[in-house]
This record gives C-alpha cells, structure tokens and sequence, in this order.
C-alpha cells in the first residue's frame, strides 16, 4: 500500500481480542483484501501459527487503534512467553493472556509504564490512535465514535468479554465485531493518507499525515512516526536546543521547580508598549493591573462603543449574542486578524522558560524565518514533489511555533512549562487588541465584534484610508511592523449565536463558519444534526427556503445524532405494543434519527455521585415528544420515516434568534388544521 509518495509498504491492519475463554487475532491485507486470522478456544489453538506468522518479513507495519498501548503489547507478550504454556489446555492459555491484557488495562489507569517500548517491538507499529491524539484527555476519541463519523455501521460487542462456556457461535460473532473494528482502522488510515470523500471530513483530503512524519524523520532522526502533531514539534525542539547546547540527557532541560503566577498583580503581566488615550481606558488598566492572579476564572468587563468586552486571562472577547450584522449601504465590515500570534508574540516579548537559556527563544526566530521561507519557495516552484515536500516542511516549523513552543508554555510537564510566560503572552495580546479597538472607537469607526487576535469594524466605504492608517500605526506602536501583521477580509453579511459560533460571508464570496455553524468537523468532533447548519448556510448564504432544504435533503446520515453514556450509564428505547410498555437496552453509543413513527429513546443507570437518572434524550417540544430510530446499524429505505419538522423547528428557533423574528412560532401554528404556512 502507497503510504507516501512512491513508498510502498507492506500492511497489516491488526485488531484483537482477549476473552477469558477468547484468544483472537485477525490480520487484514489491504492490498489484497484477505485476512489472516488466529484463534485459541476450547475448540482450536492456532496459537504456535501465529507466533510463526507474527514476523517482519510479513509486514512492515502493524496498524492499529490503540495498539501501542494494547493490542502489540499483547501481541508481544505472547510471542516472548508462549514457550511456557506448552503443558497448559486452551483455556488456561486463554486465561492467562485475558490476565495479561486486563493487568495492561489497570495499569493504564494509573499511568504505569508500558511493559515493552515501541523500538522493540517485532513488527514496527503504525498506531492511528496515537497519530490523531486521541491519547490526549481533550481529544479522546473511540474507534466507534470514528464509526459514526465515517457513517460506517456502529457496532456493539456481542459477547461479553468474561462469558464461560463461550460457543462456536458466539465466537462467530465476535470474529465478525472484530473484522468490523479492523476495517474502521482502515478507514482512519485512509484518512491519515488524506484518502477521504466525505464532505463534511474533506478538510483531511490530499493531507497525508504519514508522509508528513517520514519526512520528519529523514529531516530530524526523531522516531516520530506514531507522535501527534504537538509531541513532534515540542520534542523538534528540544531536540534542537539541547543540540545548540550541547547537552545529551534531557532530563537536564526540564524545569526543577515551577513558579506560577497566582498572588501576584496583573501589572507584572502587561506589555511594556501600552498605550491608551481615552480617560476610560487609562482608569480601566489601572483597575485591572492592580487586581491579583488567582487560580480561579476571573474576568473583567467593559463596554466601548456600542460593544462589551471581557478581558479574561485566557484572551478578550466580545460578548454579542444572537444577531445579525447588517452593513448599510456605503459602509464596510472588515475583519483584521494578527497573523500567528501567540508565537510571534513569544519573539516580540522574549518570552522563554527561566531554566532554559535564550538560545530556545533563538531557535524559535529560526523556525518563524524558516516557515517564510518555506512558504515563499513553496509558491515558486512549479515541481509537483517539491512542493510538496516544502508544504510538508512548512507545516513543520507551524508545529513548532504553535503547539510545539507557545502551547507547550502552559503544559504541566513540558520542558517548556512556564505558566508566567502564557499570561504574559495572553494579556500583552489582548491589550494591544484593546490598543486597537481604542483607535477604531476614537476614530468614529464601531468595532462590532473581537476577539484576542482580531476585530471587526464597521467603517464608512470613502475613509477606507483612515482605517487602513489606524491599523499601520497600530502595527509600529506595538512593535508588529516585521511580524504579526494585520491581515484583512471584508465581509459581505455576518450571523451571529455568539462570538465563537457564527458564519460570515467574505466579498470575495469565501465563507467562514465557526461553532454550531460548522459543516466540515475534525474526527473527533461531533457531526450530528449537519442538516441544521446545512440549511442555516442554504439560508443566510444563498437565500434559499431552509424549510425546502430540509425536506428535499437526501442523506439520511447529515440526520443522524450521536449520544455517548459513560460510566454506569446506558440508552434504552422504549415503545408500547399493544398496550404493554417494552423496552431495549443498549451500550455506550448509539446513533439515531427523529422519526414521525419510532420509539422514545431515555437515558439510564447511575451518574458519577450515584444517584439513579432516567432522562428523555430528546425532551418535549411544540410538536410533541420526538421520537427516534434506532440507527447504529445502517438500513437502506425509500422513505425513513423522517421527522422533517423537528429538524425544521431547530432551524427556526435558530433564525429567530439571529433575526429576532417568529419564524418558528408560525410554523408550528401552520401545522394546526386550517392553518397556511407563510415563511419566506
């Protein structure tokens, strides 16, 4: 399988299973599409063909789900002890490998260390778990929340993991849950390889992950083909600084001690360029300046103009709610955004760990040329390879000024941790945006909405100059005449929930969603209900009847929602058949649409304090109680049965919001016998 370009490389795409009566392993080829597959039950032991088959002369890569921290543990556990167990039946073996994998499991849970290191491994590992940081906390993903995402069918294990007694067709079953799981792994490593169609994933397309890392590794000698884009470019640069400094033990570069800000005044925090004009704004930093750093959330608001910010210690935000930006004729909106902020502002203000020497803030000036530099050859070339080999290097040096230095500041445990850096950091950014919204405001110009690397101002069309000097000298006075430029985008309408969930057209026709507005997700993110913001784009973009887009829309799955129940919670349906109240339980996961005939879907079982919660999933509305269908295994059908109208209703709250009009109210009223629907 070409997993770069023109490397070819020999897969196995690997999932297990280990059940106290269930020692199954299932190897799929993707170039040939066979599967290779062990198992050792009561009824056979295919445990010495394994072992012989388990060789790097099979296979360059393992790729797994998880399998560096699991499955190729197992895997290689068995192969280093299965000369032991030669006196022992099936079942013992089967026992002792669920031990195994169970004692992996609590250990885990605690952060114990892994028995074996992923160099030695017998084959070496291709872990898409690991790629995507799904082993991070905040990115946590499972590989059925994967299957949602590709539309694939959402499995539940059949069998539970501790059944005695297991027969020959419950090990059918779990084969067949197992080659599933296998060809979701697939289906991420596609998307690693930037092999994807599905529009709402198409941010992934042409974008091969694993190319990316091999170049790294010819770039850097870092083993870092199964790391996340954030552990490549923090360890690129400690790689980098203690090669500079000529120190071989990193442990030599980790802070002993760390200070952190709390008990002190904001003042110390605050960038030595600020500069305000206004009485207003002079008394509002002095106010802020002498308030103390505390551990908890602190926030300090003030209005300016027409809008409201909160200065927080994380960034500024404007606080709009639910609106829509109308731009009257002869007037301009335009966007100015700070380009790579946060790392450029760590170079404008030296901002570098007190343990370190300053060569790490040097470095990191090297990486931001770097990156220019890389990005204006990249646009030179005409060579198809070239070109993309300089993407893939410029994409390197983002990782390092971005999630690799400035991100890792604020990362308990990070050689780079400096908590004190991130808030100065944060609070010079924000101040100077305030810097920014001062000038605009005493200019005669209405900031309408910011944010902690950029405003947008409503301006009369003829003083265009005016707003463009504004910002130039904006730019000296805060030193980002070289760096961390202003970069613009004029819009042409702009809809609003809030500050961080809105979608806006540019003049230029482009379109830019964010929050509950977003069409096209990460993989671990949530696309359910992607019809509601399809038709709030089909209506505020285009101007088409979202009611019409609703009903006319055909993929069943931008309909589908997904719950997840964690800890000792559960789904259950629940219908009544002829007048007896019946219900089905199901796991963790489950994926449904609302449908005018179906069940009601609850949600059961003990929440963390251990209180018992019985809970509508989707509670009454105008229209009722929703009902659902049950949907984790996909069906094909003429007609689902879908509940167009409370996909409808969603939408129309939605708009009223925005719009501050009754749009939803009468559509309900339309639905009464008598009534006609007039909307648009």
């Amino acid at each position: 399988m070409i997993i770069a370009h023109e490397v070819d490389k020999k897969l196995g795409i690997c999932d297990i299973e280990t059940f106290l009566e269930l020692f199954d392993v299932g190897i799929y080829n993707p170039d040939t599409q066979q599967w290779v597959e062990f198992e050792v039950s009561k009824y056979k032991n295919e445990l010495f063909e394994f072992v012989k088959h388990y060789d790097p002369k099979n296979y360059d890569y393992l790729v797994t789900f998880n399998g560096i921290n699991f499955d190729q543990q197992v895997l290689e556990w068995v192969v280093e002890n299965h000369q032991k167990w030669f006196d022992l039946t099936n079942l013992e073996i089967c026992r002792k490998i669920s031990n195994f994998a169970q004692e992996l499991i609590d250990n885990s849970n605690y952060g114990l260390f892994l028995p074996y290191k992923e160099s030695r491994f017998t084959i070496p590992p291709l872990d898409v778990f690991r790629i995507h940081h799904f082993d991070n906390e905040a990115r946590r993903t499972s590989l059925k929340w994967c299957e949602f995402m590709f539309n694939m069918d959402v499995e539940e294990m059949p069998v539970h993991h501790l059944k005695r007694d297991l027969t020959q067709e419950e090990i059918a079953l779990v084969k067949e849950y197992r080659r599933h799981d296998v060809m979701a792994t697939l289906k991420l490593l596609e998307l690693t390889l930037g092999q994807v169609d599905l529009p709402e994933l198409k941010d992934y397309k042409g974008k091969n992950a694993v190319e990316t890392r091999l170049q790294y590794i010819q770039e850097t000698s870092l083993p870092c083909l199964n790391w996340s884009d954030v552990k490549i470019g923090e360890e690129w640069n400690k790689a980098e600084y203690m090669k500079a400094e000529g120190i071989r033990d990193d442990r030599l570069v980790f802070p002993v001690k760390v200070k952190y800000p709390y008990g002190q005044r904001f003042k110390n925090f605050l960038p030595k360029t600020m500069k305000f004009k206004t009485q207003q704004l002079q008394d509002f930093i002095k106010y802020l300046g002498n308030q103390y750093v505390t551990a908890e959330k602190q926030e300090f608001p003030i209005t300016i103009g027409q809008t409201t910010y909160t200065i927080a210690k994380g960034g500024i935000h404007s606080t709009e709610k639910n609106r829509k930006l109308k731009i009257p004729t002869g007037y301009s909106a335009k966007d100015a955004d700070v380009g790579a902020q946060y790392p450029r502002s760590c170079i404008k203000l030296e901002i570098y760990p007190p343990h370190l020497k300053k060569t790490i803030l040097m470095k990191l000036i090297e990486t931001a040329e770097m990156k220019d530099f890389y990005k204006q050859k990249g646009k030179e070339t005409t060579d198809k390879v070239e070109k993309s080999k300089l993407k893939g290097l410029e994409t390197g040096t983002k990782l390092r000024m971005n999630g690799g230095y400035f991100g890792k500041l604020g990362q308990k445990g990070s050689f780079l941790e400096y908590p004190e850096g991130v808030l100065k950091v944060t609070m010079g950014n924000q101040i100077e945006i305030l810097m920014l919204i001062e000038a605009m405001e005493e200019a005669g110009f209405s900031v309408v909405s910011g944010n902690t690397d950029g405003i947008v101002t409503l301006y009369p069309t003829d003083r265009e100059a005016d707003y463009l000097r504004i910002c130039k000298e904006w730019e000296v006075q805060v030193l980002n005449t070289e760096m961390g430029k202003l970069e613009y985008n004029e819009f042409e309408g702009l809809w609003q929930d809030s500050i961080n969930s809105y979608i806006a057209k540019s003049k230029d026709g482009t379109v830019k969603k964010k929050g509950r507005f977003m069409t096209e997700f990460e993989i671990n993110k949530n696309k359910s209900m992607r019809v509601v913001p399809l038709a709030l784009e089909a209506y505020f973009i285009r101007g088409e009847d979202p009611v019409e887009f609703i009903r006319n829309h055909k993929n069943i799955f931008d309909f589908c929602i997904a719950k997840k129940a964690s800890g000792k919670m559960h789904y259950e349906e629940q219908w009544e058949e002829e007048k007896v109240v019946k219900t089905k339980v199901h796991k963790k996961l489950v994926r449904y649409f609302v449908s005018t005939k179906g069940t009601i879907l609850y949600k059961r079982g003990f929440n963390n304090e251990g209180n018992p919660m019985n809970n509508h999933v989707n509670a009454p509305t105008e229209l009722g109680q929703p009902l659902i269908t049950y949907f984790n295994r996909k069906f094909e059908s003429e007609d689902y049965g879908i509940d167009y109208n409370h996909y409808i209703l969603h939408v129309l709250e939605r708009i009223d919001n925005i719009e501050k009009t009754k749009k939803a109210k009468a559509f309900v009223d339309a639905l009464n016998p008598g009534q006609q629907l007039t909307l648009f």
